[in-house]
């Protein structure tokens, strides 16, 4: 039988019987016990059971789905999720969906011990939902008590830091710059914006290194812990384990000293209110099809080293509010970063991208294409021949297990785990996924023209294909597709899918200007 095992321990676990390698051990010596064969171990390090968005457990649901292992392997059932509700739906996906069974090492379970596993089992859910609530609620509590003694509870504010027995106190270098920005802004005449741009001009950084934005400044300008108040805000989550920010904020006297007059800060807050205009987007608001995908060249492959993000590169869809104009612009300059990239017209990018997805067609036989690929990968001519030898080695050694004629046991057993991970990594992708993809691309056009008159399944469809959209002076410079769609257009897994698309189609044909390249000769990789 094919084991995998899942470890997890939080920011609190590092050490005892819940650490990394306590768990490994106990996992591979009750494995080995069984005459099983462990291929793969995931670990998630420094992450709550009360998420299931963690990386190594979403990779362990995707390898279950497609039947990488016969069963999954616990230390306790608490490293699923200490929620009981989270711990059944986990557990009922893996052995009633994916035929997937499910051991514990230190616990009975239905699947080793029967019905009375399964109560047992289902009493240690409630105990670790208990657990996982009590602490909570401790938590909750004493921070809750510490704010109504008038300490502050999290990270010192811009202009402030941490003294004496944790009080906050001055921050002698950032005070300045802190009073100056209220002081600006009671003035009526800037905005968030214009105070990020001055203080980032003036060398000043946030409490997190990064370059002032609209939003820091908008927090810091309303922040009432300057003005000698301490809050509260009682931690809540969703479903999926973000922490939502939903419930009251509730404000205290705190033990420290005000370091903005309570004049100063009213006059900012009558400021804002004087320059807040009616966000709620008009009812002929314009529906920007690639909302999300779009990221500036620049900005995505040149990250500062010290925002990590993802996401950094970002443009949004905004309308000239003079003009009737629509564009795309890139969101890092309201982070306090310099960018060169033009907002590029967001009709001509749409065009654009709709353009190349009608012509990506999947090439003839291209699924012997996508094993060619993987055979290359692994540097095999003959994929299929060679999971044929590794089935017969398998097979051979299996015989000389069952009778008798092993003698070491252990090299056995990682002889044997070898060759059954070389053996799942040479299965092709399953076929569901990749009939999708050659489905979508092979009739983007169709559909997209049925969809006329519904913009936002317009959209669902270029998702469907689409990852990203890479901007470059203003036309598209390459797509980020998703992986099957990568898959069955590609000849190469190492290198970017590549497709020259026809440069001419549109000269003349969006601006009028028949010199003009949109440069739709650009790879979409």
């Amino acid at each position: 039988m094919r084991y995998a095992a899942y470890v997890r321990i939080s920011s609190d676990e590092q050490v005892g019987n819940y650490s990394i390698d306590a768990q490994k051990r106990a996992i591979e010596t009750w494995v080995l016990a069984q005459q099983g064969l462990l291929t793969k171990i995931y670990v998630d390090e420094a992450k709550s059971a009360t998420t299931v968005n963690r990386p190594a457990f979403k990779e362990m649901r995707l390898d279950a789905k497609n039947r990488q292992f016969d069963a999954l392997v616990v230390h306790k059932f608490d490293r699923f999720a200490r929620n009981r509700t989270d711990a059944l739906a986990i557990k009922s996906l893996l052995r009633h969906d994916y035929g997937i069974k499910v051991f514990s090492v230190s616990e009975p379970s239905e699947d080793s011990d029967g019905p009375m596993g399964a109560l047992i089992e289902g009493v240690m859910e409630s105990v670790a939902d208990w657990y996982s609530r009590n602490l909570a609620a401790e938590t909750s509590k004493g921070k809750k008590e510490k704010t109504l003694q008038g300490y502050h509870n999290n990270r010192a504010p811009f202009g402030m830091m941490k003294g004496k027995q944790k009080q906050l106190v001055p921050h002698p270098e950032e005070l300045k710059a802190l009073k100056l920005a209220f002081e600006t802004y009671a003035k009526g005449n800037c905005s968030d914006w214009d105070i990020a741009k001055m203080l980032n001009k003036m060398g000043y950084r946030s409490k997190t290194k990064r370059p002032f934005s609209k939003e820091t400044v908008r927090s810091m300008l309303k922040n009432q812990t300057y003005i000698g108040k301490v809050k509260y805000q009682k931690t809540t989550y969703h479903s999926d384990g973000r922490r939502a920010k939903k419930s009251k904020v509730e404000w205290f006297d705190g033990k420290h000293e005000p370091v903005i007059n309570p004049d100063l800060f009213e006059q900012v807050q009558q400021a804002r209110k004087q320059r807040q205009v009616n966000r709620k987007s008009p009812k002929n608001a314009r529906f920007y099809l690639l909302r999300g995908l779009v990221f500036c060249y620049e900005c995505a492959s040149n990250p500062p080293e010290i925002d990590t993000k993802i996401e950094f590169g970002k443009m949004s869809g905004q309308a000239h509010k003079n003009r009737n104009a629509v564009y795309y612009r890139c969101r890092s300059k309201e982070l306090g970063y310099t960018c060169s990239q033009k907002p590029p017209n967001a009709i001509k990018l749409e065009q654009e991208v709709v353009h190349i997805l009608k012509h990506l067609k999947p090439p003839a036989q291209w699924r012997k294409k996508v094993e060619q690929a993987m055979s290359e990968l692994i540097g095999q001519q003959d994929i299929e021949k060679r999971i044929a030898e590794i089935k017969k080695i398998i097979e051979r050694m299996d015989t000389r297990w069952d009778h008798g004629f092993v003698t070491d046991e252990q090299e056995f057993m990682i002889q044997r785990m070898n060759l059954q991970m070389e053996l799942e990594q040479l299965k092709p992708v399953p076929d569901d996924s990749l009939d999708r993809a050659a489905e979508l691309l092979q009739n983007f056009e169709s559909n997209w023209n049925n969809l006329k008159d519904k913009p936002e399944i317009q959209a669902e469809l270029v998702r469907s294909i689409v990852k990203r959209v890479y901007v470059y002076e203003k036309g598209v410079y390459a797509l980020t597709l998703h992986s099957d769609c990568h898959l069955v257009l590609g000849h190469k897994l190492k290198e970017p899918t590549k497709f020259l698309v026809d440069p001419f189609v549109y000269r003349g044909g969006i601006d009028g200007d028949r010199t003009r390249d949109l440069r739709l000769d650009r790879p979409a990789c």
